[in-house]
């Protein structure tokens, strides 16, 4: 093995432009490969940093199909799974939320993101804290009555400059002093996928940390939690499932009629990434396709490659042969130099990956809250790199490697090969050559569309403006305000922030528009008819104030806006979009309509104004319905203060910020920023990136598909030199050498448009189905694409054709 690894070293480094331009080509495709996997990687198939991550699961209760996509578990049903089922090892719940956090009572709280859990939390993850302990059974007991804190490791280190003695100093959260009683490892950076949170805590606190008149552990309508089971050994987990599925159906008595068609769903960690967020999932896995036909062209170009060294190397395998050699032997041998080369263009194609990666790692998500999306270069990369190198090989390298073995003895020796082998041979590249403008075809198309569909995205009108607002966001469950306390704190801020010079208006609303995290609202429509099983309808939902409509310039085109008569005692109010009207009182007028809202105790709201439809989380989804409640009416403590500005909205961060500290200077503000640079961020920039990213693959998949045939027609041009000086001594002019090899490129081109068109209709269609918003692709981009793939194509034959044009007949005649 060693013997014949070292000759086909030998051989590559003899050849060096061959092993170049194939090094080169599959250092493109494995490069842009594994960069485009690292992202996938760290959204959807890392495992979770935990102790045999493959047999943890996540539990939910779900609504049918999954309308309101994986739904949470309320902690009686949690902690009914948890006595009763038998499948699991350990049961945990979890909620990550936001809190005001300072580390004395000195300090100005900020905000900070910790994870309120159930007391068996480590133990099912398997996590062993670094320092001190984890949670004791009894502090899950008894609400309220441990105020305890285990901290993450970053956040250990940055903020307790990873002070070994940290263990039992006090840290304020929500002003309550909870008691360090440990520090997770540093591997363990949570079990999203996206925030890494800074502390975790008992979950029975969460009544006395937000200062809420009820005990919300208490509600099985409260489906706040996220649930992670472990599997005990030797059980699946659709046994898990079913064993939870008949506990479900015995505390159907014990739910609300609308809550009794929920169904238990037990999920591996990638299928609930995936099914929590379906249009990201699809379009990692377009990416991924498409990347896969970058390296599939790659490797059809140097299998051309590899099959035109094929014929100069026929004279050597004979002899070989002849020697005693066998064709097993020899194609090891071959194999061998592939996989040798396809091991130099992964090695290649790492540096190609890093920087991808690090462009990659520019994307940034517009929030004070620390969310990640971490592609890195890691071992799992690596890993993934090496694979595709070995893939590459088998691809690109099986076929030449049978088809050289098999030359014939008697001719090879005489350096001259059989009709039959020629031409097989050039059926072969015919194919790859027609198979690689096929793929280049489907990649120009899928890219055109991407980038068409992205263009006109990015021109939309949203519904709303985005110039001259200042945006910043409080929560005053942060510092444990009553009912009465949050409006008065949010009045008095509305008429001082009023005041300050350069202010225009100041408004109030529950979400940002955009913001990737909505509210919703479970209502029933006024005399609407519900498909069998179904007892109520949710919609994504805003609180916001009377100037919200003005301020925000989104239009009402029917009825009226909110106003000052709206108030806490007086009849319920609410305002829908189009979109709403349209879905459940098609044809007829929303005036005067009613909805029961949950969040209301099933009170009764009137419809009073329409509003234009919008967008709320993405600029390409579909139209979706959309309700507004009135802020006076409805309780929030967590909002956004908009204020519209005369000139630069960055000139009154100052003096807004000094108000609210000034109201109460333990009142965290966080997300400060102009609504403009949200908007890019949010909006445009990722958009952006994706478009660039499909941009890159087309040219990368084009560029190697011209390679290609440029190639095989200079490859045939060097067969067919002597049939060129025939003909030429004949009386061919150069003209007409130049259009026969022109013809022969023309000809393999419009094959491959041909096939490639067809399969890109097929194409064009999945991806519209799956990526909301692309709708179906402009036909100028099936008239353009395939003119410039034939032009350029045209264009890479032309030098080899030129040089046949200008072969010296004395020459040729004299070729062998």
């Amino acid at each position: 093995m060693l013997q014949e690894i070292r000759h086909a070293l030998r051989l590559l480094a003899r050849n060096l432009g061959f092993t170049a331009i194939a090094a080169l080509s599959l250092a493109l495709g494995i490069g842009a490969n594994s960069a485009i996997f690292s992202l996938a990687d760290a959204l959807l198939l890392r495992p979770l940093p935990v102790l045999e991550p493959s047999s943890v699961v996540t539990v939910s209760t779900d609504r049918p199909n999954l309308s309101e996509g994986i739904g949470g578990v309320s902690y009686p049903d949690y902690r009914d799974f948890r006595e009763s089922s038998q499948s699991f090892a350990g049961l945990a719940a979890l909620q990550l939320s936001a809190f005001g956090v300072a580390k004395s009572a000195r300090e100005t709280p900020q905000l900070r993101v910790g994870v309120m859990v159930s007391d068996n939390f480590y133990q099912v993850m398997g996590i062993r804290p670094v320092l001190g302990r984890g949670f004791l059974p009894d502090e899950g007991q008894v609400p309220g009555r441990n105020p305890v804190v285990i901290l993450a490791y970053d956040f250990w280190r940055t903020e307790f400059a990873a002070d070994p003695l940290v263990l039992n100093r006090t840290m304020r959260v929500n002003g309550i002093d909870f008691n360090i009683i440990g520090v997770a490892p540093k591997p363990f950076t949570g079990v999203d996928e996206y925030v890494r949170p800074h502390f975790y805590v008992p979950l029975m606190m969460w009544q006395r940390l937000n200062a809420l008149p009820e005990n919300p552990l208490e509600d099985r309508t409260n489906r706040a939690f996220d649930v992670k089971g472990r599997l005990k050994p030797g059980v699946s987990r659709e046994q898990a499932r079913a064993e939870l599925a008949t506990l479900w159906n015995s505390l159907k008595p014990l739910h609300s009629e609308a809550d009794r068609n929920r169904v238990v769903g037990v999920r591996t960690e990638l299928q609930a990434r995936v099914q929590s967020s379906p249009p990201d999932a699809y379009l990692i896995g377009m990416l991924m396709a498409l990347v896969a036909v970058v390296l599939i062209i790659a490797c059809a170009n140097v299998a051309n490659l590899q099959l035109g060294r094929a014929r100069a190397r026929t004279r050597e395998v004979a002899i070989r042969i002849a020697l005693g050699i066998s064709r097993t032997r020899l194609v090891r041998q071959l194999l061998i130099e592939s996989l040798l080369l396809a091991l130099l263009g992964g090695i290649a194609g790492l540096a190609f990956a890093y920087g991808g990666i690090r462009f990659l790692q520019t994307i940034r998500i517009p929030t004070d809250i620390p969310v990640v999306i971490s592609p890195q270069l890691d071992h799992r990369v690596l890993l993934f790199s090496l694979f595709s190198a070995i893939a590459s090989a088998l691809i690109f390298g099986l076929v030449p490697a049978l088809q050289t073995s098999k030359s014939d003895l008697v001719p090879a020796l005489k350096s001259a090969e059989p009709g039959a082998a020629v031409r097989r041979r050039m059926l072969g590249r015919n194919v790859l050559v027609i198979g690689q403008v096929a793929l280049s075809m489907i990649l120009l198309i899928a890219t055109g569309m991407l980038m068409d569909g992205f263009r006109k995205i990015l021109v939309l009108n949203p519904g709303f403006r985005t110039d001259h607002l200042l945006t910043m966001e409080l929560d005053t469950s942060l510092v444990r305000y009553t009912q009465a306390q949050t409006r008065n704190f949010y009045k008095d801020l509305l008429n001082r922030a009023s005041a300050v010079p350069g202010v225009r208006v100041v408004t109030l609303g529950k979400v940002m528009p955009l913001a990737p995290s909505q509210d919703m609202e479970t209502f029933i429509p006024e005399a609407y008819q519900f498909p069998k099983g179904q007892v109520n309808a949710s919609a994504f939902a805003s609180i916001v104030d009377e100037n919200y409509f003005d301020v925000m310039q989104t239009p009402i085109i029917r009825g009226r806006t909110f106003s000052a008569n709206d108030k806490e005692a007086a009849p319920l109010v609410a305002i829908v979009n189009q979109q709403f009207a349209d879905t459940y009182w098609p044809r007829e007028d929303p005036i005067g309509k009613r909805l029961q809202l949950k969040s209301k105790e099933d009170q009764w709201a009137q419809v009073v104004g329409v509003t234009k439809t919008g967008k709320y989380t993405f600029l390409g989804e579909s139209p979706t319905p959309f309700l507004y409640l009135p802020f006076a009416q409805t309780q929030a403590t967590r909002m956004v203060m908009f204020t519209d500005t005369m000139g630069d909205p960055a000139s009154v961060v100052a003096p807004l910020r000094q108000i609210v500290h000034d109201l109460d200077a333990n009142q965290p503000v966080f997300n400060v920023r102009t609504f403009a640079n949200f908007y890019q961020q949010r909006a445009i920039a990722i958009p952006r990136m994706i478009m660039e990213i499909v941009g890159t693959m087309g040219a990368m998949g084009l560029t190697l598909a011209l390679i290609g045939l440029y190639g095989l027609v200079a490859y045939s041009v060097g067969r067919r030199t002597r049939e060129i000086g025939l003909r030429m001594a004949v009386g061919a002019s150069q003209s007409d050498i130049l259009r026969m090899v022109l013809r022969q490129g023309l000809v393999l081109s419009l094959a491959g448009i041909g096939v490639g068109g067809v399969a890109a209709i097929a194409v064009a269609r999945l991806m519209a189905a799956g990526l909301i918003g692309l709708g179906t692709p402009n036909p100028a981009t099936y008239v353009l694409v395939p003119m410039i793939l034939l032009l350029v194509t045209l264009a890479s034959c032309y030098v080899p054709a030129l040089r046949a044009s200008r072969v010296d007949p004395m020459v040729a005649l004299r070729y062998e």
